[in-house]
């Protein structure tokens, strides 16, 4: 209640600094985190932290401000101050709050994204969780050179207002456990792997096997060698997968539109990808990490085709980049986005997990790891470093390393195989494992 007030305060603050209108938001966040190095503490961290940020708008200038000083009178001088610097700035009559009916406007259902957990628990018992996961594996291997585990958690309350009506707040809460270990290979080689598992609730987190997991992936790239360069078919594991579908959410955003710095500039309603692509905004799934009802501007979130069977469908356009592009507002950014494969007639609607989609791509290169790399976001060209595993008739033979994926994203999703039904629910964007053809790896 404390720190609604504080927003309060400030926003009749700046209407009496004479602005016409403002948005607050406030947000506090408790975290702690607990890091074993073969089996010893290494790290404890904890931390509360509170900030207030304000957006101005005044005489169509636009400022924003923020601090982590909220006394009362200290406010009311930030905010004074705030609005005098603000008149200063070169008008931009772009600048507003949104159409009030786009607001979100309460009554949603509970998406249960809060656990009490965060405060009941003790260090000693959140330190054992971390000594646990470490515990599965140190010594047991000769193999093994270090294992490193972590516990964190987080408290998460955000609250904004703003001189319109506007009125949100959201709480959430999350938990993970993550493991990496490095193996001694041939010669000076140091093959890594890693794992994690986060819930936004302390009971369904998966506290097991995480160590094991990482030792068996660190395992499993013993014995790398380098690719023959070719044309291969492409097979993405779910924990890297939402790499090729970043740049299409970036070249969809309103900035990279209004600035020509997207591949999919005027392509709204055209088919620029595989029939059989869909990727689509849930923003509403109970117990998910991603979900909200409001946006950065308290604009309400609904389920979005962002891509369906091929086509552009949506842009993500906020109220400055709607009046810079003559577009109408929908959305700032995806909350949950989801891929799934086109459920149309002779297709495979329910998807395939990793082991079918090996089986059906039949030969060619899983890739697990991606290191570095970027895609061009006027061109859709990307080029990344990877590492992974060649496949022979579904299955695995032998790990690869020092590979480099070149080519267009555009070009890639026109090569898509399939889209399968196994979306880490640990990762925000439910991305599962894709697979495509034709795509050009360099290694020797």
């Amino acid at each position: 209640m404390l720190q609604k007030e504080r927003a309060k305060i400030a926003l009749e603050y700046a209407k009496q600094s004479g602005c016409d209108n403002a948005r607050v938001t406030l947000s506090s966040a408790t975290q702690s985190s607990f890091t074993v190095r073969n089996n010893q503490t290494e790290r404890i961290h904890q931390s509360k932290s509170a900030s207030l940020y304000i957006q101005l708008f005044t005489n169509d200038r636009y400022g924003s401000f923020s601090t982590n000083r909220m006394e009362t009178a200290e406010l009311k001088k930030f905010i004074e101050e705030a609005v005098r610097v603000t008149k200063l700035v070169t008008p931009d009559t772009y600048r507003s709050l949104p159409d009030k009916s786009l607001y979100y406007t309460g009554n949603g259902k509970d998406l249960e994204q809060h656990d009490n957990s965060t405060s009941k628990l003790e260090p000693s018992q959140k330190n054992q969780i971390a000594f646990d996961c470490s515990s599965e594996i140190y010594k047991s291997d000769p193999r093994i050179i270090s294992v490193n585990s972590e516990f964190s958690d987080l408290d998460d309350y955000f609250y904004m207002i703003d001189s319109q009506g506007f009125e949100g707040e959201s709480r959430q809460s999350s938990f993970s456990l993550s493991c990496e270990c490095s193996v001694k290979g041939k010669g000076e080689s140091r093959p890594e792997g890693w794992w994690y598992e986060s819930s936004i609730f302390f009971d369904s987190l998966k506290k097991n096997e995480i160590g094991k997991t990482a030792l068996e992936r660190a395992l499993s790239r013993l014995g790398s060698v380098k690719l023959k360069s070719g044309k291969y078919n492409m097979v993405l594991e779910n924990t890297i997968s939402s790499r090729v579908i970043a740049p299409i959410i970036s070249a969809l955003n309103g900035a990279s539109l209004q600035q020509n710095n997207s591949f999919l500039k005027d392509m709204a309603g055209k088919k620029v990808f595989d029939g059989n692509f869909r990727l689509f905004d849930n923003p509403h799934l109970v117990k998910h990490a991603g979900s909200r009802y409001f946006d950065g501007e308290g604009i309400a979130t609904k389920p979005m085709a962002i891509i369906e069977n091929g086509v552009v469908n949506s842009y993500f356009i906020n109220t400055y980049y709607s009046k810079k592009l003559k577009m109408p507002v929908t959305i700032e950014g995806p909350s949950v986005p989801m891929c799934k494969y086109s459920e149309s007639p002779g297709n495979n609607p329910s998807g395939r997990d990793l082991g079918e989609i090996l089986k059906h791509c039949g030969n060619g290169v899983l890739v697990t790891g991606f290191n570095g790399g970027n895609t061009n976001s006027s061109t859709g060209d990307f080029s990344f470093g990877a590492e992974g595993f060649v496949f022979e008739n579904g299955i695995i033979k032998h790990p690869v390393n020092e590979i480099n994926i070149t080519g267009n994203i555009i070009t890639l999703w026109n090569n898509l195989i399939d889209i399968g039904n196994d979306p880490r629910t640990s990762s925000r964007w439910l991305i599962p494992t894709l697979a495509f053809e034709n795509v050009n790896f360099s290694g020797i």
